[in-house]
């Protein structure tokens, strides 16, 4: 297999795992959908955190969790139906607000197909705001390896509402839930791809999503779009999420 140079590379810290892509995670295209992706993702990131003792699980015994704050990622092409696939995941400290995770899929001929990067914060459970990443966590060394993708700064800003030129709205329900009470960032890009044309999400080579906002269960919520932008709102018109596609 034509693997990625190595060298210099602690491969010790580097968690991988293979996977089948199933028909129920797929599109009429037989591609997988990016919404089933980024699932796989969430579960080799927990998998990763529990051997690195700072899983969900660890954080909330602590009265604190972790959330995603941003998501990036680049597309060569998305996993096919009974496909088999490599997901790579590595930590990176970023500051003492944010955290992030790299993850990377190949396909069984050693081709790198998509490539990722996470961007974390820490919330306490209580007041549901941000806070420092523990200093447990912030003094550990964790792989020299470069990130997949550069990080970045640049913020997405949201557009004027009456500018958007096409509109849905969808609903969140009890089964949007993950573990920390509010929906699950993954239910964020399938609603907000819903909006696309087929041939767009099926061409989609760039997916950059940032979380501004928690959402619970039984609230509507509206989906806009302009030019390569997307963004999400709730009832009183606030951004929850904000996207850039192409």
């Amino acid at each position: 297999m034509n693997h990625e140079d190595t060298t210099h590379t602690d491969n010790s810290r580097i968690h991988g795992e293979f996977f089948s892509v199933r028909a129920s995670e797929t599109a009429p295209d037989e591609c997988m959908h990016l919404s089933a992706l980024a699932r796989l993702f969430q579960e080799v990131a927990g998998n990763n955190a529990k051997e690195l003792s700072f899983d969900i699980t660890d954080m909330h015994a602590q009265n604190m969790s972790w959330v995603l704050n941003r998501l990036q990622i680049q597309i060569e092409r998305l996993p096919k139906w009974r496909e088999n696939i490599e997901i790579r995941t590595w930590p990176a400290l970023g500051d003492s607000l944010k955290a992030l995770r790299n993850y990377e899929v190949w396909d069984n001929k050693g081709d790198l197909i998509v490539q990722s990067i996470s961007y974390w914060m820490v919330i306490d459970l209580d007041s549901r705001k941000p806070i420092r990443i523990p200093k447990d966590i912030l003094t550990r060394k964790f792989s020299d390896r470069p990130h997949t993708l550069k990080p970045t700064k640049n913020r997405l800003r949201a557009f004027d509402p009456s500018d958007a030129e096409q509109e849905i709205t969808m609903q969140s329900y009890a089964y949007h839930l993950d573990m920390n009470n509010h929906v699950n960032n993954t239910h964020y890009i399938d609603w907000m791809l819903e909006i696309l044309q087929s041939n767009q999400r099926q061409s989609l080579r760039w997916f950059d999503l940032v979380f501004l906002n928690e959402l619970s269960s039984y609230m509507p919520v509206r989906v806009q779009s302009k030019d390569d932008r997307i963004q999400l709102l709730n009832t009183e018109l606030n951004a929850v999420a904000l996207a850039q596609w192409f």
